[in-house]
C-alpha cells in the first residue's frame, strides 16, 4: 500500500511561520531559471523535466474552477509532477481562494501529497515578485510602498516585502471603500510590523483626489486587483523616477491595472512570454509583441544581457519598470514541493497509509 500525506491548512500554516524568505525565493528562482532556459532551447530528452499545459477552466453558477497541471524539476535528482486546483467565486475571491495541490510519485503514479494551496499561491506570487525586485532595485532603497486591494495576495506581497527590505517605514493600500477584510488587514499588519506606518485609503476611481499624490510618492507599485480599467492615470501623475510596478492581479484579456501609456514607456519584465502575450490585457493593448518582453528567468540565467535590454527601453535604472505575472503552474509544483518536503523533515501532516 501506498501512503498519502494531507497537509490541512493548519499544517501549512506552521511550516510557513518559520520558512525563511530566502529559502522560498531560492526555490522559485531554480523554476524561473528552468522555464526559460527550456523554452529557448530544444528538449534534451523525449519527456522534458518542464512541461505547463495550459490550464483548464471548469464554469459552474457559483464558481470557475482551474485545473493547472504541471511538471518542473524541484532538486538536483528530482522531477516534481502536480496540479493545483483552484476556485473562484462568481461573486469574486475572500481572504485567498480555496485551492488544493496533488504531488505525484512518478515512479509509481500514485498520489504522493494533498496539499492545502490556499496561502501558497500568494506566498510562490509574492516570491516572483520579491526576485524581480532583487534584479531590478529602486535606485535609493525604497521607502514607500503603495499596495492596491486587500486581499490575499496584497497581504503576502507586503509581508514579504517588509521583510526583505527593512527600509520601507511607508505602507499604504489603496481600497474603493471601506470592508470588514480591509481593517482587518490593516490590524493584522499593524500589530506584525508595530513600527512601520502602514493606512488605508478610500479612492472609489482612478481620478479620485489624492490618489496621484500617492502613486507619485511610491517607490514601489503593487497592483493585485482584477480591475478591468487602469487604476490611476499614468499620463496626469506619472510614478515618479526608479519606480517599480508590479501586476499580478490581472489574468485575462479584459483586464487592465494600468494603462497603455505606462506601459509604453517602461520596461517589461514578465513570467512568461507566451502566457503574458496571450493573457495580459495591459500588455496586449499596449501592443507589445512577446520580442518586448524579458522573462525573469532570462535575467535570472543571463544577468547583464538581458537586464540591459531592460534598461534600454526604460532609459535606465532611473527610469520605470514593470513586472508582469499572470502565474506558472510550475511555480505552484516548486512551493508545494517545498512545503512536503519541510513537512516530511517535521513529521507534519496526516498520513494515510493504506490510500492506494
Amino acid at each position: 500500500m501506498a501512503p498519502l500525506r494531507i497537509l490541512t491548512s493548519s499544517d501549512v500554516d506552521s511550516i510557513l511561520t518559520t520558512l525563511s524568505p530566502q529559502t522560498a525565493l531560492a526555490s522559485q528562482a531554480s523554476v524561473f531559471t528552468s522555464f526559460s532556459q527550456t523554452s529557448s532551447s530544444s528538449p534534451s530528452s523525449d519527456i522534458p523535466s518542464i512541461q505547463t499545459p495550459h490550464r483548464i477552466t471548469i464554469a459552474s453558477e457559483g464558481t470557475t474552477t482551474l485545473f493547472m497541471p504541471s511538471r518542473a524539476p524541484t532538486s538536483t535528482t528530482e522531477n516534481t509532477t502536480a496540479c493545483k486546483i483552484v476556485a473562484v467565486p462568481n461573486g469574486g475571491g475572500g481572504e485567498g481562494l480555496p485551492a488544493s495541490t496533488i504531488i505525484m510519485d512518478e515512479s509509481s503514479g500514485r498520489v504522493k501529497a494533498l496539499i492545502n494551496a490556499r496561502k501558497l499561491t500568494a506566498l510562490r506570487n509574492a516570491a516572483g515578485s520579491a526576485l524581480f525586485l532583487s534584479l531590478f532595485p529602486t535606485p535609493q532603497p525604497p521607502t514607500h510602498l503603495l499596495v492596491f486591494g486587500t486581499g490575499a495576495q496584497a497581504l503576502a506581497h507586503a509581508t514579504l516585502f517588509l521583510r526583505l527590505h527593512p527600509s520601507i517605514m511607508n505602507l499604504t493600500f489603496i481600497i474603493r471603500s471601506s470592508t470588514p477584510r480591509a481593517s482587518s488587514l490593516l490590524s493584522h499588519l499593524q500589530s506584525s510590523f508595530p513600527q512601520i506606518n502602514i493606512a488605508l485609503s478610500v479612492h472609489s476611481d482612478a481620478s479620485s483626489s489624492g490618489l496621484n499624490e500617492l502613486v507619485n510618492q511610491a517607490d514601489i507599485i503593487v497592483t493585485t486587483t482584477s480591475s478591468t480599467s487602469p487604476l490611476f492615470n499614468s499620463t496626469s501623475t506619472s510614478p515618479k523616477k526608479g519606480t517599480r510596478v508590479i501586476l499580478i492581479g490581472s489574468y485575462k484579456p479584459t483586464m487592465h491595472e494600468v494603462d497603455t501609456a505606462l506601459i509604453k514607456r517602461s520596461g517589461i519584465v514578465v513570467d512568461s512570454r507566451e502566457a503574458c502575450a496571450r493573457e495580459a490585457g495591459e500588455l496586449i493593448d499596449a501592443q507589445l509583441k512577446e520580442r518586448d518582453m524579458v522573462e525573469l528567468g532570462e535575467v535570472l540565467s543571463e544577468t547583464e544581457a538581458m537586464k540591459k535590454r531592460v534598461l534600454e527601453k526604460s532609459g535606465g535604472e532611473e527610469g520605470v519598470i514593470v513586472f508582469k505575472s499572470v502565474g506558472l503552474g510550475i511555480q505552484d509544483v516548486s512551493i508545494a514541493r517545498l512545503v512536503l518536503d519541510e513537512a516530511e523533515q517535521r513529521g507534519i501532516g496526516t498520513i494515510i497509509d493504506d490510500y492506494d
